[in-house]
């Protein structure tokens, strides 16, 4: 799967969308203009006087006009504005408006383990940290959701019902599906979309308003106000239009990357009869009356993330999700078009397989090769789901090798952190340290969603600690800066302002580029002449003429920046210059541990999936 490539299409997507949109604004605020000027005299029809000239003319006021274009354009944009805000801490502002209840990672539900656990793998084999999961108690409904900026903020939601009436497999092959849209950089283009889609419903509102207000003023004073009614509902015939043709827009967008997504899905899982069997029990759902309709009331602006068909509608052009029939047929050829249900569909019974491994020998196959974090101990994985847990695994994560750098480190940790929390780190010492190097890093894939249930303050301190623990020996090892830079962004993901404007991206690409493989050259290779070879192999893929920087200018903060201005660029240059530093740890014909975790990190700091990898070496260079 080229996820880049389609990150790409999403883009360009972005782009059509923003023009078709910038077309039906423009439109929207000349009628509103028009309309408004006629009721405050900007526009009158006048005869004219009969006696020097015969029939009639209209009367243009071009400064009521103007004013009124501008108040109507303004009024869009400050919604537009007010809903991007709104929105702007990530997916979890979306999952909660549509009801959901965060999920405690440790939770020991069945119902809620299976749901973990699903999300949990199918993240791992995507090489993405785990995201949070939402559970959507008061739905019914087959149904689910991504939503977020990147993969640092992206969230699941899951409504009861697909809990509780798929199968293990089948859900699967859901949550496959969503995090194709994670992957496939959807999730960005949907949030534009709530955000405009907002700002046009703002005329109905205000045309609402006017029509409620200028009839009980129409009471008060004896019509004076008869006017303000006419004009509420021209504002509120104009905003439905034009809502109108803002939702078929959306739908328009929204059904080409649902196929896309089940493909991914089934490309992802290897099993597309199980994503194909969960639009069945859809099917069959909607025969009984619940399908996949969301009740939420904000299920509406929200339609277009969902799995399937959240709301009703009344014709096939603004339905956000192409048909049933029609996406299973793309998954199962052969489907002779009868919704079967489920053996045993009963609660009780689905939420029994929580402990199940997954059933299709391809996936698991997959989820060995790529995720290396299973290999870890039942009670580090346990503990890993646990909030206070996580954050002692952490720590013990970030001790050093050398006994004298531990005690100091533990020493600080003693006098920094609580007591429960300090034995908690201790107790981990010895399976932590235990795990080869190339199994540590990637822990944090698991740590996330724990980390994650931090408020901001706590979040804050606990990345303060990290630091103080780092800076005790008075130097940065390679491996403790990408610690703390995965940790630290994606805790940024969740607390911080998505959308950013980074400046200099472009004018510094090329730097950027050079620094890091520069960086992934001189720390996967021992030998200049190594270093020399692999850098020049991954500047040759990249396509540009670069030179690598000498070993001397090389530091974490400059890093640091450039991976910050990278996250920036767009997908397809993005995919070049992964491309290129994998080539560049492969120079040699293997990857070792150094260079395993710097690409992990790398990938992760700009929100995109590590690729898979060769066999890691034994013999590990210098850190």
């Amino acid at each position: 799967m080229n996820f880049f490539h389609h990150q790409d299409v999403a883009r360009r997507n972005t782009r059509l969308l923003g023009i078709l949109f910038t077309l039906a604004v423009v439109l929207l605020v000349s009628l509103v203009a028009v309309l408004v000027s006629y009721f405050l005299g900007g526009i009158q029809y006048q005869e004219t006087d009969a006696y020097t000239q015969t029939g009639a003319d209209w009367y243009l006021a071009w400064d009521v006009i103007i004013a009124s274009a501008g108040v109507a354009l303004s009024a869009i944009g400050f919604a537009v504005l007010y809903k991007w805000m709104v929105l702007r801490p990530g997916g979890k502002v979306v999952a909660e408006q549509l009801g959901g209840r965060r999920l405690s990672p440790d939770s020991s539900d069945p119902l809620e383990r299976k749901v973990l656990n699903v999300v949990e793998e199918m993240a791992i084999a995507a090489n993405m940290p785990v995201p949070p999961v939402y559970l959507l108690d008061q739905e019914p409904a087959i149904n689910a959701f991504a939503a977020g900026y990147s993969p640092r903020d992206a969230v699941i939601g899951i409504t009861r019902g697909c809990a509780e009436k798929l199968s293990r497999a089948q859900l699967q092959g859901v949550i496959a599906h969503e995090i194709a849209h994670i992957l496939n950089g959807d999730m960005r283009l949907n949030i534009r979309i709530i955000a405009i889609l907002n700002g046009i419903l703002f005329i109905s509102h205000a045309g609402y308003l006017l029509l409620r207000f200028g009839a009980l003023g129409g009471r008060r004073s004896d019509g004076k106000n008869a006017a303000l009614p006419l004009l509420g509902l021209g504002l509120l015939i104009l905003g439905g239009i034009g809502v109108l043709f803002g939702n078929v827009i959306k739908a328009a967008v929204s059904r080409q990357r649902e196929y896309l997504a089940d493909a991914s899905a089934a490309q992802f899982t290897r099993e597309p009869e199980a994503l194909a069997g969960a639009l069945q029990q859809i099917g069959v759902a909607q025969k009984r009356g619940s399908g996949s309709k969301v009740e939420s009331p904000n299920a509406d602006e929200a339609s277009h993330l969902f799995f399937s068909q959240a709301v009703g509608k009344f014709m096939s052009v603004m339905a956000t999700h192409p048909p049933l029939g029609d996406r299973i047929k793309r998954l199962m050829p052969q489907w002779d078009g009868n919704y079967q249900a489920n053996a045993e569909a009963r609660p009780d019974i689905l939420a029994k397989e929580s402990d199940q491994k997954a059933t299709s020998q391809a996936f698991v196959e997959r989820l060995t090769a790529m995720a290396v974090a299973f290999d870890l101990p039942e009670d580090v994985v346990a503990d890993a789901r646990d909030p206070e847990h996580a954050k002692a695994l952490v720590l013990t994560l970030l001790l050093s090798e050398d006994e004298a750098t531990r005690t100091q480190q533990l020493a600080l940790l003693n006098e920094r952190v609580s007591d429960v929390l300090y034995d908690d780190v201790v107790a981990h010492i010895d399976s932590i340290k235990a795990q080869p190097m190339e199994q540590q890093l990637p822990m944090t894939e698991l740590l996330m969603p724990a980390l994650k249930m931090m408020d901001s303050r706590s979040a804050d301190r606990f990345l303060q600690t990290m630091q103080a623990v780092i800076d005790v020996d008075a130097k940065v090892s390679l491996y403790e800066w990408c610690l703390y830079q995965v940790v630290w962004r994606y805790l940024k993901g969740e607390h911080a302002r998505n959308e950013l404007n980074v400046r200099g991206y472009k004018r510094r690409r090329q730097h950027d580029a050079k620094l890091t493989l520069s960086v992934l050259a001189h720390y996967g290779h021992q030998e200049d002449q190594a270093s020399a070879k692999a850098f020049r192999q991954g500047a040759d893929l990249f396509a540009a003429d670069l030179d690598s920087y000498p070993a001397d200018m090389l530091n974490f903060s400059d890093l640091s920046d450039s991976l910050t201005r990278i996250d920036q660029w767009q997908a397809l240059e993005k995919e070049r210059l992964v491309n290129a530093w994998v080539a560049c740890a492969q120079a040699d014909g293997t990857i070792n541990p150094v260079e395993q975790k710097l690409l992990f990190t790398l990938c992760a700091c700009i929100g995109e999936p590590l690729p898979e990898l060769p066999a890691i070496q034994s013999p590990q260079a210098p850190a």
